[in-house]
């Protein structure tokens, strides 16, 4: 049986699609500005020509690599929420959701240090800052969609439950990682408590 080659337009999407897959590895690992493109390279099982093949730099590759972690998340949450069958079932809801993220805060932590370094002038700010309003509009709407099926008032918009909802988890990350003595369940029973009192008449 003959296997058919890649050509080279699905090789190098392949390569690409390596690079970002160790990249999400590498930047849990040792955060963003600490881990070098050389160990990006090495952890795909590539060279460092194959990545300036694909990424003008490092800060490219995140905003590739972001872009799709914060897809991921609104669809992971959107089916969350479509199990639930009433507005008493939201707050566990988030509660379970939250739990889970609990025990990897690695990609709160990341991305608050990417913020930070593309406020402070890092090249890829505006890019950044698209894609991440993009993510909190997508998640307000998906709120709001949910609001509107369940029959739930709240005295924030939608927009502004998701802002804070991101807030707080990443809030939380930092100081867990300030103090480990901190449950890892902190985030997901506060966010519970958050929603609670948001949709409380």
């Amino acid at each position: 049986m003959t296997v058919a080659r890649l050509t080279r337009t699905e090789q190098r999407e392949v390569t690409r699609e390596r690079l970002i897959e160790a990249a999400g590895r590498v930047f849990c690992r040792l955060g963003f500005e600490a881990a070098p493109i050389d160990v990006i390279a090495e952890e795909a099982g590539y060279s460092r020509g194959a990545f300036y093949s694909n990424f003008r730099s490092k800060d490219e590759l995140f905003v590739a690599l972001i872009a799709r972690h914060l897809d991921a998340e609104v669809e992971t949450l959107g089916r969350a929420l479509d199990r639930i069958a009433s507005a008493a079932e939201l707050a566990p809801a988030i509660e379970r959701r939250y739990r889970i993220l609990g025990e990897d805060d690695s990609w709160c932590l990341l991305t608050t240090e990417f913020q930070l370094y593309t406020m402070r002038g890092g090249t890829k700010a505006d890019e950044f800052a698209e894609i991440y309003e993009a993510y909190r509009r997508r998640l307000g709407q998906l709120i709001a969609t949910h609001f509107d099926r369940l029959g739930i008032e709240s005295s924030l918009s939608p927009y502004e439950f998701g802002v804070a909802q991101i807030a707080l988890s990443h809030g939380l990350a930092l100081q867990r990682a300030a103090n480990r003595s901190l449950k890892p369940t902190l985030a997901a029973r506060a966010l519970a408590t958050f929603v609670r009192g948001a949709l409380a008449k």
